[in-house]
């Protein structure tokens, strides 16, 4: 039909081999012409059997409407083929017409010409009320389809030969093969992609039967051909299933077949036609995927969480044996049930927000649920969730793991607890140290202010009493000195343990400050020292607290003198860096013995060599807690008898 310049020509060539091949007694097309905005039907072409009489020509056969046949448009231009029995019709005028050709059965299948309904190609069998098989409709309704591309051959040739290319690409790229078998000879050929496949070259294969039945599987040739024979004789209706090949290099590829007979004239069998496609991927997969399933129900039944999965609406569709020992269920007593009867009401809303946002793909942690138990008591369960997709991205359920954390909890409340008692605790301590404070500050003034009344009184007095007793009155005020300065610094050492400091940040013109403290609390040294001050780079604004710096600032400086006495003078130098102002405080005093140097930041921690010098043992304490409390960093540095240097580091600004 194609090799046909001729369209008639080849149209009367392709309905007389049609009619002849399929056992037809009358083969026609109709073709459809608009006349006066109507569609009509006009009998064009007719092959006729023997002793079949012609229509061609019949005027009762031309210029009919579709109107007449209700139902023969609507289903032809949707491309689907109308068969059937002339008899079985509703329709009257179809049937009269019919019955006026002599026609018992009939199928009818639409010829698309650029995917407009062009005409239709009839067949008619007027000896046999003919049942018409599925794959007789499906050759001729592909007959037809083939009619139309000859009707638009020129215009489709460049697009026919490019989906041929097309095709044969995908068949020489494709794990999918065609075949043919001849039942006469059992000869068999195949398209050229699928020897590589089993790792032959196209010349090694000189018989496709003996490559597909031949080489099959050995546990599998008597089924292979004890069903191609089921087919073959009709016993069997389809042909298909899965076998195993041998690959020329001795493994086996399963390949999934389907196969449809083809018969003659006389109904007898003659070749088989199909497809092959190797699947042998998918079996892997397959055999991966039970593989880890059989892994996952291993591990679930094995594991103490629960692991369980469900369905969207929340139901149980699978629970692992650990139910029965943690909650007392069967796994059989919960399946299709809702965890929401199970869990207490005050938690219901919390999981329900926890699965919404779940669902809305909202990255989320584990959430801690009150779970009935069999003996109707409620555990504490924490779940973690994650989403049952398939490879379409289709949420299809859910999967969770929870574990008993009622000890936990429990634990969590004692410590709660504790915790409560040990702030309360805190906090009357602090009280305390507060109260003990002041109230130690009222009889250490009274002492001091009566020793100096003593050393105003001895005045009068012979210069070996002023001697004697002013010794004395000298230590009562040293000691005195000695414990107003323990009590300050336990004062401020409560109220930061208690946390009752605030900071204020402000911004400090620094210079001007370390200048004013400098004069208000080291400007008259009794050994007559002075602070050496040096300052580097470019000022700028530092933003800090001013009553915490003073504490840190004053407690270094005093420590510079008292540590260094008959020394050369302590250096504060200020270096304005980048991001960050350093402040050093350099003694060459007594310094610390290397052993002790992990000790200096504990609590009343003195060192060995200190011991006839004043101090409390919370002065370093309070520098470093206070000035980790302003986002800053200490460093110290020491060797004894050669001094300390002690290095802070703060942001300019407070974050």
């Amino acid at each position: 039909m194609l090799k046909e310049t001729n369209i008639n020509d080849a149209l009367n060539f392709c309905i007389s081999g049609i009619g002849a091949e399929q056992d037809i007694d009358r083969c026609y097309i109709f073709i459809n012409k608009i006349i006066n905005g109507n569609l009509k039907l006009y009998y064009q072409y007719e092959w006729c059997n023997t002793n079949i009489e012609p229509y061609l020509g019949n005027p009762a056969l031309s210029g009919l409407s579709y109107d007449e046949f209700p139902g023969l448009y609507d289903s032809l231009s949707l491309d689907e083929p109308i068969f059937g029995v002339v008899r079985d019709s509703d329709n009257t005028l179809f049937k009269a017409t019919m019955e006026m050709q002599g026609i018992q059965s009939y199928l009818f299948t639409p010829i698309f010409s650029n995917n407009d309904f062009w005409r239709w190609i009839g067949y008619d069998d007027c000896k046999n009320k003919r049942q018409w098989t599925e794959e007789e409709v499906y050759a001729l309704h592909t007959i037809a389809k083939n009619i139309g591309l000859r009707l638009n051959q020129d215009a489709t040739a460049s697009k026919l030969k490019t989906n041929i290319e097309k095709f044969d690409f995908y068949m020489s790229n494709s794990n999918q093969a065609m075949w043919e078998l001849d039942l006469a000879t059992n000869i068999g050929s195949i398209s050229n992609n699928w020897p590589s496949i089993l790792g032959y070259t196209n010349d090694e294969i000189l018989d496709a039967y003996d490559l597909f039945f031949k080489n099959s599987h050995p546990d599998e040739i008597d089924k292979i051909s004890s069903e191609i024979n089921n087919y073959i004789i009709g016993k069997s209706k389809n042909y298909g299933g899965v076998r195993r090949i041998l690959h020329k290099k001795g493994h086996y590829v399963t390949v999934k077949y389907f196969g449809m007979i083809k018969k003659d004239k006389d109904k007898i069998p003659v070749k088989i036609i199909g497809t092959y496609i190797d699947i042998s991927e998918l079996t892997d997969k397959e055999h991966q995927l039970k593989l880890s399933e059989e892994k996952f129900r291993f591990i679930a039944e094995n594991s103490n969480d629960l692991i369980c999965q469900h369905d969207l609406d929340g139901n149980f569709t699978y629970l692992s044996p650990s139910f029965c020992e943690i909650l007392g269920y069967k796994p059989q007593e919960l399946l299709s049930k809702s965890p929401c009867n199970f869990i207490m009401k005050k938690d219901l809303k919390s999981i329900q927000k926890y699965y919404e946002k779940i669902i809305q793909n909202e990255l989320i942690g584990e959430i801690s649920i009150r779970f009935k138990n069999k003996k109707d008591c409620y555990i504490w369960l924490e779940l973690s969730t994650k989403v049952i997709i398939t490879a379409s991205n289709e949420v299809v359920g859910f999967q969770t793991s929870s574990r008993d954390i009622s000890e936990r909890v429990k634990n969590e409340r004692i410590m709660k607890v504790a915790f409560i008692k040990e702030k309360k605790l805190n906090e009357l301590k602090a009280q305390f140290v507060s109260m003990a404070s002041h109230q130690f500050r009222t009889p250490l003034a009274v002492i001091y202010s009566n020793s100096e009344l003593l050393d105003i009184k001895l005045k009068h007095l012979s210069t070996t009493i002023i001697d004697d007793f002013g010794a004395i009155t000298k230590r009562i005020k040293s000691e005195v000195d000695r414990m107003t300065l323990l009590m300050n610094n336990i004062l401020i050492f409560g109220q930061y343990e208690s946390r009752n400091i605030e900071k204020e940040i402000q911004p400090l013109n620094f210079e001007q400050f370390l200048s004013t403290l400098i004069l208000t609390y080291f400007d008259n040294e009794r050994c007559g020292r002075k602070i050496n001050m040096e300052i580097t780079g470019s000022a700028k604004i530092f933003y800090s607290d001013e009553t915490l710096l003073t504490h840190i600032l004053t407690n270094l400086i005093s420590n510079a003198f008292k540590y260094s006495a008959g020394k050369a003078n302590p250096q504060l130098k200020i270096n304005y860096l980048d991001k960050e102002i350093e402040i050093q405080v350099t003694d060459y005093g007594i310094g610390i013995p290397k052993k002790e140097m992990q000790n200096l930041f504990t609590s009343f921690f003195r060192a060995s060599n200190t011991t006839t010098i004043i101090g409390s043992g919370l002065g370093l304490v309070i520098v470093k807690q206070f000035t980790e409390f302003l986002e800053g960093k200490i460093e110290l540095q020491s060797q004894e008898n050669l001094g300390t240097q002690i290095i802070l580091l703060f942001p300019y600004a407070q974050k």
